[in-house]
């Protein structure tokens, strides 16, 4: 006899919808789309198109060349699929666009070892996040640092914890991005826009996040 699964299934429908932490973690999910949980509510937008995308990929690649050059520093780095960023106070669970784990990282309380360093790259449809929902989250998680990386307006953030609190520079152009975690980190904000102008622009993710379910 067929077993019938009882986990709570979500898609696109679902976007607005009211979860616990722990129905979120435990929930089928239909393919194709990211999901997060934002303080109690369900966030389904569709997967970044190829502006973002590009933005994406000239961060790793900077990342990439400093772990080249600084050996031993970066356990490991990655995006969306390789972390999970759970705040259980908050009732969040976000997938960075890129996050960085340092050698000799501690483990969280699940036995996995904590990112230093996260980076989101700013859509149409996630300025207030990434600027306001995500500044306080990651505060709470304990990043030391968070880049918000802004190709609407040229410009990478970067916010460095002090204390319970974030200190923030802003950097712009041929500006190497100054980071104390990856200290000499040489990629400028200039390098991460490489690519970006031929790909068009970002309105069609920007429509993706606003109706999720657009496109289908």
């Amino acid at each position: 006899m067929a077993t019938v699964s009882t986990h709570l299934r979500i898609g696109p429908a679902d976007h607005g919808r009211t979860m616990t932490l722990e129905e979120f973690l435990d929930a089928d999910v239909v393919e194709g789309y990211r999901y997060e949980l934002a303080r109690g509510v369900l966030e389904v937008n569709q997967v970044a198109n190829d502006p973002h995308g590009v933005v994406v990929c000239n961060l790793y690649r900077g990342v990439g060349r400093y772990d080249g050059q600084h050996p031993g520093v970066i356990h490991r780095y990655g995006g969306g699929n390789e972390f999970q960023f759970l705040i259980p106070g908050l009732a969040s669970g976000r997938n960075p666009d890129l996050g960085v784990v340092l050698r000799g990282a501690p483990r969280d309380w699940r036995g996995r070892r904590k990112p230093a360093l996260a980076a989101e790259v700013v859509s149409r449809g996630s300025v207030d996040r990434d600027y306001v929902t995500k500044r306080e989250e990651y505060l709470a998680y304990g990043l030391d640092e968070y880049w918000i990386v802004d190709p609407l307006e040229r410009k990478v953030t970067v916010l460095t914890r002090r204390g319970d609190t974030w200190s923030e520079a802003v950097f712009r152009d041929e500006q190497a991005i100054d980071s104390l975690v990856l200290h000499g980190f040489a990629t400028t904000v200039a390098e991460l826009w490489v690519g970006v102008e031929d790909d068009g622009d970002d309105d069609d993710e920007a429509e993706a996040e606003a109706d999720p379910a657009a496109g289908e």
